[in-house]
């Protein structure tokens, strides 16, 4: 059983301390005919960032940042960050990854969160020791299976688990730029008291998204009455783990998407996750 660390010893651990706990030993979980990992090695880092480029600008068309480097995708966070990859225990091919932020190391850099970048973040301070943050999720086109995504949340489960890490944020995406959608789940997120009062983004001018008129709004909520459906799977799955929405929507040009800053505290999970996560839901 894994120790469940006090809040304030996690406090003090530093950026090294979280990086050796999170990748040892490298792997994390197997599923069927995949494993995943913490990639360690230049070359295991860098078939992440190619598994990127060729879904979010090949396949998906996607405006990245030029990265300088033929078929990378690759930002000036990513020399911070952890790389989850999955891969084919036979050949070692890369087909899943997920960058990981520990909280600890962002508070080591200028740079801080990515999702700082979109959002002036409230209440973020007082938790950025104990937060890891998420995200350039992708699967290859021919690796979508439940394996691949089971074994995504299975390194999660797994970040918290070593580090003892109890909030994960990040920002999650519609994959479409009607602001009414983006405002139309807005609405439904109220409706279902699913904003968060522990933390708080505001829109930086970059990036806001101005509410449609009430008329706009009217005909665009008559025509897609269960606004639900209007949420991708990666999205609806931390949801169901109970998190919180922690912005209005915003636009992110670059992806062509409509993204929300989200927060997951892991210690009160509901019930049927908690094992998942090797947590001692929070009283």
């Amino acid at each position: 059983m894994k120790e469940n660390k006090p809040v304030d010893q996690v406090n003090k651990m530093t950026s090294a301390e979280i990086r050796e706990k999170l990748c040892s030993p490298p792997v994390l979980a197997e599923k069927d005919q995949y494993r995943i990992k913490f990639a360690m090695t230049p070359e295991e880092i860098e078939a992440a960032f190619r598994l990127r480029y060729q879904v979010f600008k090949v396949e998906q068309g996607k405006n990245i940042q030029d990265s300088g480097k033929p078929g990378i995708d690759q930002d000036e966070f990513d020399q911070y960050c952890l790389h989850l990859v999955v891969e084919e225990k036979e050949t070692g091919k890369v087909v899943g990854t997920y960058r990981v932020h520990p909280g600890p190391t962002a508070l080591t850099h200028e740079l801080g969160f990515y999702s700082s970048h979109e959002f002036n973040i409230e209440g973020l301070d007082a938790i950025a020791n104990q937060t890891f943050e998420m995200g350039r999720s992708c699967v290859s086109a021919d690796s979508r299976s439940g394996s691949v995504v089971a074994l995504l949340w299975a390194g999660v489960s797994e970040i918290v688990g070593r580090s003892r890490l109890r909030y994960l944020i990040g920002c999650v995406s519609l994959e479409e730029m009607d602001p009414a959608a983006g405002w139309a789940l807005y609405d439904y997120f109220v409706e279902q008291s699913r904003i968060s009062d522990m933390v708080k983004g505001t829109p930086l001018p970059s990036v806001k998204m101005p509410r449609p008129s009430d008329a706009v709004m009217e005909e665009y909520k008559k025509a897609h009455p269960v606004a639900r459906t209007l949420i991708p799977p990666l999205f609806k799955g931390y949801l169901r783990m109970g998190a919180k929405i922690c912005s209005e929507p915003v636009f992110d040009a670059g992806f062509g998407t409509i993204d929300f800053l989200i927060l997951l505290d892991t210690g009160r999970l509901p019930e049927r996750y908690q094992k998942h996560f090797n947590v001692v839901s929070a009283e």
